[in-house]
């Protein structure tokens, strides 16, 4: 594997996705190897079935290093906003006279306004923004005179039994150097432009079982919930009012289309191995209604319990593969929340699709974090440390 590039293990609700890539031209990505595992994913915090977990991940390695050629030997673990905890701090440094910001101001204050004490293993820091004496807001200080430095910083604790889990997982695979980046951060980073994280944006990630509301600002993130709810359960919803199999409701929810208009006597049907369906088309599309209301209720609660006034106005920006696909999805939750739904997706060719932000905004992250982490190495130790 080249130097250049990093492997990513990116841990969603129904799979593992194991991936080895580096940075190409125009800010797009060249990968290496890629396996990807279903498995039986997680609700509550709390996986299913280690067992199958540990067998869905080295399968995912597996497949992986045998596109690449070789073996790893470190591996950045997307941790899901289900076992992530995201506390906010303000703290303030002054200087003995005014000079211009530095990035160890920056690292400084970042220690000073540390959020030690929390349940969870700290891993990764943000900055929602910062503010010089003369009352200036930016995302990036250095640089700028004055003599003192607010900030708004978040810092990221992810569960420690999901970190311990992983590492011994990957340990009994052989990677000893092992981790951990938020999901939610690394997506708003990556999907989010710079432009609109500079004042408030709503981010939803819904996934198969597992959905992550966040309201960005800046680099960080100042409120974060997260549901066992997505796109398994409006499938759900259909089996158990229609009295169908799993299968077959999966089926069915992606070839219903809610924002056409049919006629009242259409039928929807399902032909499988052993069992056939035919259901009335204005029945199932009510059931996906309902079924997505109930991502709607979450979603609400979320923006109760942020109560920010920032956000009436600002649209809701959808991604993950759980719902993005049914559709005419975006449309219905847009009318039942009275906001503005838009859907985010990765701006890279093949790859622009909503179910793909979470692999894609990870391996962006832990590419941006060997690089920092490699230009600090130098910096200390000098070029050939």
């Amino acid at each position: 594997m080249s130097r250049k590039s990093v492997t990513v293990l990116c841990v969603e609700s129904s799979e593992i996705t194991a991936l080895t890539g580096e940075r190409g031209v125009n800010n797009t990505f060249v990968f290496q190897g890629m396996q990807t595992e279903k498995y039986d994913g997680f609700a509550d915090g709390q996986f299913f079935d280690p067992a199958k977990l540990k067998e869905a991940v080295f399968a995912a390695l597996d497949g992986m290093e045998l596109s690449c050629g070789g073996g790893t030997k470190e591996v950045f673990v997307g941790v899901p906003g289900e076992f992530v905890k995201v506390v906010n701090r303000r703290h303030l440094i002054s200087f003995q006279r005014k000079r211009r910001v530095t990035s160890a101001d920056i690292d400084l204050l970042y220690q000073k306004g540390s959020a030690d004490g929390q349940s969870g293993e700290f891993i990764c820091r943000g900055s929602v923004f910062f503010v010089t004496s003369d009352k200036r807001r930016s995302i990036d200080p250095v640089g700028m005179i004055s003599d003192s430095l607010e900030g708004y910083l978040s810092y990221f604790f992810a569960d420690v039994r999901f970190c311990e889990l992983f590492r011994n997982i990957l340990s009994e695979y052989g990677i000893r150097k092992v981790n951990f980046l938020p999901l939610s951060l690394a997506e708003a980073l990556y999907l989010i432009p710079s432009e609109v994280r500079d004042e408030y944006a709503i981010l939803l990630d819904v996934g198969y079982i597992s959905m992550t509301f966040s309201v960005v600002c800046g680099n960080g993130i100042v409120f974060q919930n997260a549901y066992s709810v997505g796109g398994g359960h409006v499938a759900a919803h259909i089996m158990d009012d229609c009295g169908i199999s799993f299968e077959a409701a999966e089926a069915m929810l992606r070839k219903v289309n809610l924002s056409s208009r049919d006629d009242a006597e259409s039928k929807l049907e399902y032909s499988g191995k052993s069992e056939n369906y035919t259901l009335s088309l204005g029945e199932v599309k009510e059931k996906v209604k309902e079924g997505l209301d109930i991502v709607c209720e979450a979603v609400n609660h979320s923006l109760e319990l942020c109560d920010d006034r920032n956000l009436e106005y600002k649209p809701i920006l959808l991604t993950g593969g759980g719902i993005t696909g049914i559709r005419g999805a975006r449309e219905h939750i847009s009318g039942r929340l009275n906001k503005v739904v838009e859907i985010v997706t990765p701006k890279l060719p093949y790859y622009n699709k909503a179910a793909q932000s979470s692999l894609l905004s990870l391996l962006d992250m832990a590419l941006r974090t060997k690089r920092e982490r490699g230009f600090i190495r130098k910096l200390f130790y000098g070029i050939g440390g």
